[in-house]
């Protein structure tokens, strides 16, 4: 399974997010400076949810986690939850998932479908702003995944070898 933070939310904090739908795995396209602009940027703008999932190979988004004191908490969110669309916008629709998260404001209330125990289920959720430890962590692992070239055996100076 492939791991999605949500950075949706926090987009999604800077689609956040999604951290999180946003890009469903794609690499960042910023340099690092431009990229850790655009988060400083949207820190204090974009909504917060709390929530962390999956994408399975099935295409399904499974919630991993809900982050303690989360509005996605506070809004009755369960692991294992299965969501299927952000304010109407299906998951497996990336340009729709983009729209319907790319101005989320604190205070605003957002909705999910999600599928619990075979149910279709509608999950309101208020926004809120992302904790300083969640951004920290968020921007971390962002940074890591996206900007951070990693050496190897193979990448090692010819005369090393």
């Amino acid at each position: 399974m492939k791991r999605i933070s949500s950075l949706v939310a926090a987009a999604f904090v800077a689609a956040l997010a999604v951290p999180a739908l946003a890009g469903h795995g794609e690499k960042c396209t910023y340099d690092t400076q431009a990229c850790l602009d655009h988060w400083s940027k949207n820190k204090d703008q974009k909504g917060y949810v709390g929530l962390q999932y999956d994408k399975a190979e099935d295409g399904t988004f499974k919630v991993k986690s809900v982050y303690p004191g989360s509005p996605a908490l506070a809004a009755g969110f369960q692991v294992g939850d299965i969501v299927v669309a952000v304010n109407g916008a299906p998951l497996g629709d990336k340009a729709a998932v983009k729209k319907a998260t790319g101005e989320w404001k604190i205070g605003q209330s957002v909705t999910y479908t999600v599928q619990r125990s075979g149910a279709e289920k509608k999950i309101a959720v208020t926004l809120a702003k992302m904790p300083e430890e969640v951004f920290a962590s968020l921007v971390g692992s962002h940074m890591l995944e996206n900007h951070v070239v990693t050496a190897t055996a193979d990448a090692a100076p010819a005369d090393k070898k």
